[in-house]
């Protein structure tokens, strides 16, 4: 297939959004690591971030004390 069909064939697919997500002990921490994963991958296209979400309370929470993450933000780009 010829680069230029090709390079046509790939821009006329639908984009896959894809999610990820960034888990801290607390909001602060939780932000800090979600700007940094951002500046590292200033590539991609950000369509949505939530907002910090708290983490249900787990067993792990309990035995692991502060250092267990118990925040999360999820980021949704293309």
């Amino acid at each position: 297939m010829p680069f230029a069909l090709y390079d046509r064939a790939y821009a006329d697919r639908p984009k896959m959004i894809q999610k990820h997500i960034i888990l801290g002990r607390d909001r602060p921490d939780a932000e800090a690591k979600r700007d940094r994963w951002l500046f590292e991958h200033p590539k991609i296209h950000v369509l949505r971030v939530h907002a910090p979400k708290a983490e249900p309370n787990t067993l792990l929470m309990r035995i692991g004390g502060r250092n267990v993450p118990r925040v999360s933000i999820e980021v949704e780009y293309e």
